[in-house]
């Protein structure tokens, strides 16, 4: 995949010149193809693939093509910052999307803001992300409000928790939030723990965890740790409910059958009953044979929506920024139509409790 993505990277790197005003409309994608996060670039080249199909099919921007311009940061803060130099060096690049987590994001955000390039952070749920300038903009569930539901979700059936986070900016403030939600709900974190994201043998904090007789553990991470964990949780002999992972291919299947009734907060699952998610999922599977997660509809929406503002605004930098601002619904898989509030984050967005149920995610009743 690397090479193929490595073909569209190629353009205009002058600074100097305008956005072209015919010829192919591009997107550059800030994420990771290789590296430790490289599974969510595969899923997010699913999901722009499925958009740039459709968005090309009905005619594109005005009758031009849209492509994206790829470049691998590994999710990697150091490489960020060189790569928004290059797309805003680059004026066919009218948008960026990416990257994948928070910190990496943030750390070449001014870059984009002072070359007033939108930067599209479409799975950055730090609460600060979009706090850098009005060209960041994130469809993103905030922490603020993952966790808050998630500490309701997870009080109607466990008063006594023990909660494991990941030792980054991100993981802590995501244990902040949801702590703080706890001591409000009257419920009683009786262990906690910090892990490194790299991390494989969670046994020595599980048996803490374990022994500290919690009602339900509530991990605060990514799928592959949260996979690790689930499994290793079981191995030691803990039983009861497991709060955590993500919804993803991978997760299920590193978690297996140690998923079986995992509870998660989201946005997105594959049995909606909404026609345009059940378009959305058949066109995936015809493409694809598997079932769409959340970081597939992530990528889908996040190319739909930059594509209906340049459609609105025009297909410049000024164009994207003038459409996010005016338009007032946008479509989504995720939460159907849409619209942007001034912190320029979704606005009273869907929260759905999920549960994995015969190997998959599903609506809890």
């Amino acid at each position: 995949m690397a090479t193929a993505l490595a073909l569209t990277a190629c353009g205009n790197t002058s600074g100097d010149a305008a956005a072209p005003t015919s010829g192919t409309v591009y997107f550059g994608v800030s994420g990771p193809v290789t590296g430790p996060n490289a599974e969510y670039g595969r899923l997010w080249k699913q999901g722009f693939d499925l958009a740039l199909a459709k968005i090309n099919a009905a005619g594109g921007i005005d009758g031009r093509q849209v492509a994206l311009k790829w470049e691998d940061s590994q999710s990697d803060p150091k490489q960020t910052v060189p790569i928004a130099q290059k797309f805003v060096d680059d004026r066919e690049v009218i948008a960026e999307l990416g990257d994948f987590s928070s910190p990496a994001s943030m750390a070449a955000s001014a870059v984009y803001q002072d070359a007033g390039l939108v930067q599209f952070g479409f799975t950055n749920s730090h609460p600060d992300f979009t706090k850098g300038g009005d060209h960041l903009w994130s469809p993103s569930l905030t922490q603020d409000t993952l966790q808050n539901a998630n500490v309701g979700f997870v009080g109607k059936s466990a008063k006594k928790v023990a909660v494991l986070y990941q030792q980054t900016d991100w993981g802590k403030t995501a244990f902040d939030i949801f702590s703080a939600g706890a001591k409000r709900l009257g419920i009683e974190i009786s262990y906690s723990s910090a892990f490194l994201p790299d991390s494989t043998d969670f046994r020595p904090i599980l048996i803490n965890a374990r022994d500290s007789k919690p009602q339900a553990v509530v991990h605060l991470g990514y799928g592959p740790d949260g996979a690790l964990i689930v499994k290793q949780l079981r191995d030691v002999g803990f039983t009861g409910q497991f709060f955590g992972g993500q919804n993803t291919p991978e997760f299920l299947s590193l978690a297996g059958s140690a998923a079986e009734g995992d509870i998660i907060t989201g946005a997105f699952t594959a049995d909606d009953p909404r026609p345009e998610v059940q378009e959305f999922v058949k066109a995936f599977q015809a493409a694809y044979r598997e079932t769409p997660g959340d970081f597939n509809v992530y990528a889908y929406d996040a190319l739909t929506t930059v594509v209906a503002a340049a459609r609105a605004g025009g297909a410049t930098r000024e164009g994207v920024q003038k459409g996010l601002q005016e338009t007032k619904a946008f479509p989504s898989i995720q939460f159907g139509a849409f619209s942007f509030n001034d912190q320029r984050r979704p606005a009273d967005p869907r929260v759905r409790e999920l549960v994995v149920s015969g190997g998959k995610f599903v609506l809890k009743s």
